[in-house]
């Protein structure tokens, strides 16, 4: 059982790698649409040049109107926020949220 665990502990370990590699280095700068917070974590809607979508990181202080930059991490879809009672189809999880 433990070595079972183990196992699937390291293959998902392994996983993230490549997937956080694969989108590291991708930043988006943008302006904060809509702003909350809700369980540590800070989550804004950003307006690129082309495309508005949604990030999440570390709690901070942000306000609508304000720039950020925010580096890809993870992207996850149909992600529900319990704290916050909401699904957003499309959620980037960051390390940090940078005012500019």
């Amino acid at each position: 059982m433990i070595a079972k665990f183990v196992r699937m502990l390291a293959l998902v370990t392994l996983t993230l790698g490549f997937s956080t590699a694969w989108a590291a280095g991708t930043v988006h700068q943008g302006k904060v649409l809509e702003t909350m917070n809700a369980g540590g974590y800070t989550y804004v809607q950003i307006q690129e040049a082309d495309k508005t979508f949604w990030a999440a990181g570390p709690q901070i202080e942000v306000t609508k109107g304000d720039t950020v930059v925010v580096q890809e991490q993870m992207w996850m879809n149909n992600f529900t926020s319990k704290s916050l009672n909401r699904t957003f189809d499309e959620l980037l999880f960051v390390g940090r949220i940078d005012k500019k």
